[in-house]
């Protein structure tokens, strides 16, 4: 997929489903919607935020290469190394 395709996909995308929420599975295969702002513990560190702390994701985003991001005091970080606290 092309720059062009991706910038498509991505803005067709958000305009279903918006910037400002993510949908977790519980344990239960219950589904739950949780809207910006909402925390998160990281599961790494990646620089500067520190492995175990918890930090307020403030929306939700997606790179060209149409991987998901949260937006962590205004950065973008890579959903898997964060764990959701619901």
């Amino acid at each position: 997929m092309n720059e062009k395709e991706a910038r498509e996909y991505i803005s067709e995308l958000f305009s279903i489903v918006g910037t400002n929420s993510v949908l977790v599975v519980l344990p239960r295969g219950k589904l739950k919607r949780l809207y910006c702002p909402f925390w998160v513990i990281a599961k790494v560190d990646v620089p500067p935020l520190e492995k175990g702390k918890e930090y307020t994701v403030e929306a939700v985003k997606m790179t060209l290469h149409l991987q998901d991001v949260f937006i962590i005091e205004r950065k973008a970080y890579l959903v898997w190394y964060f764990a959701v606290k619901v």
